[in-house]
């Protein structure tokens, strides 16, 4: 079912994930974490075929990295973790950067809660 909305057409089940969403940044103030695992899910389900190809180039990554860091060559970078593009696109629609600051702890965080979505073996 398609609805017009904002003079555009959208799936009526995107409009549902957006009131979901919506609800659960409301519910869960202060605590972003039930959001991002709703925005994996829903962009997991929406595109299964991306997040099938996500997983296996992630998979790709860990097994030609260089040691248990993820180190580069020279060493002077690591690569921790991989976010979907789609993902954080969807959380910074609904968080300012003030509300849900993507520093280093969130990652870190992030790398615990999603470790399908980890690089490195050591965080």
């Amino acid at each position: 079912m398609k609805v017009l909305q904002h003079g555009r057409m959208w799936e009526g089940s995107d409009i549902l994930a957006v009131d979901k969403l919506i609800a659960l940044k409301q519910k869960h103030q202060g605590n972003y974490w039930p959001v991002i695992e709703a925005c994996v899910d829903i962009w997991a389900a929406k595109k299964p075929q991306q997040y099938k190809s996500f997983l296996f180039e992630l998979q790709d990554m860990k097994e030609t990295r260089r040691n248990k860091f993820a180190s580069s060559k020279s060493e002077m970078f690591r690569y921790t973790l991989d976010i979907p593009e789609m993902v954080v696109y969807m959380l910074r629609k609904l968080y300012t950067i003030e509300e849900m600051p993507m520093d280093k702890q969130f990652f870190r965080s992030w790398a615990k809660k999603f470790p399908k979505m980890r690089i490195a073996e050591k965080i």
